[in-house]
């Protein structure tokens, strides 16, 4: 079971821990005098990371190689062309904008916060966690959470709780509503017997979804019957039935052999 929710905790803030670079999407216009290099690689760039969003990752590359046609020079332009090659599964060349991203701002703690995220993924995960504490550490970060959730995964992928379980906190304590490392916090927090925590994790998780996910409601479960609340056991339940009919895990749940 631990195995199974540790995959299902990855899989429900995968999106969560990558970051694109910041860049606006105003129209360039003949009367603003015509744009330079950078402000088209910055259209293109924003383009791309709009297409990427929508899953639309044949379009989102050719965007990035637009964008690096117009200013070779641009970081976040690799930054954004490395997230794609990761989502494509296309490693190589993954790394190699990341590398290049780097390459240009050695220190940029987006580039880093996604390439150690990568490289976590990528059984690299010493290098990766480097990476990691560096965007997580830079206060000029606009949004640190995100790397000390990307942190937190990665230990908890080597199988080092304890201090995924604070990474994740830190990344609460900085954001209280987001909701991966909520999620992640019950997951932990109940594997390691600390039911009351899990429970006061999961509900902040739920209020702030309204559509919580399968494995979300699955743990209710598991935490209510482990409690012995019965009043829980049967609306998290009840909202299988009505969400998840037909999931395995909800006919697992109502199999009275698992109760």
């Amino acid at each position: 079971m631990r195995l199974a929710l540790a995959a299902i905790s990855i899989l429900l803030v995968l999106a969560g821990c990558v970051s694109q670079s910041s860049v606006r999407s105003e129209p360039v216009t003949d009367s603003q005098g015509g744009a330079d290099k950078r402000r088209r690689a910055e259209l293109h760039t924003a383009l791309a990371g709009e297409y990427y969003a929508r899953g639309n990752f044949p379009v989102a590359l050719a965007e990035t190689r637009a964008a690096i046609k117009d200013d070779s020079s641009y970081a976040a332009a690799y930054n954004m062309q490395a997230l794609v090659y990761m989502e494509i599964r296309e490693d190589r060349n993954a790394r190699d904008s990341f590398d290049r991203a780097l390459g240009l701002q050695p220190n940029d703690p987006e580039i880093l916060n996604n390439y150690g995220w990568f490289l976590c993924l990528r059984d690299d995960s010493k290098r990766g966690l480097e990476l990691l504490q560096r965007a997580a550490s830079d206060t000029q970060y606009a949004t640190p959470e995100k790397a000390w959730l990307s942190a937190g995964l990665c230990l908890r992928r080597l199988g080092r709780n304890a201090e995924a379980e604070e990474d994740m906190h830190r990344a609460v304590l900085i954001r209280p509503d987001l909701i991966g490392a909520l999620y992640n916090l019950a997951v932990l927090t109940y594997e390691r017997g600390a039911l009351n925590e899990a429970e006061t994790y999961l509900l902040r998780y739920m209020q702030l979804n309204q559509a919580p996910a399968l494995d979300a409601l699955a743990l209710g479960v598991r935490i209510a019957r482990a409690k012995s609340d019965k009043a829980a056991e049967d609306s998290y339940l009840q909202q299988l039935k009505r969400r998840y009919p037909e999931a395995p895990q909800t006919r697992e749940l109502l199999d009275p052999k698992q109760q």
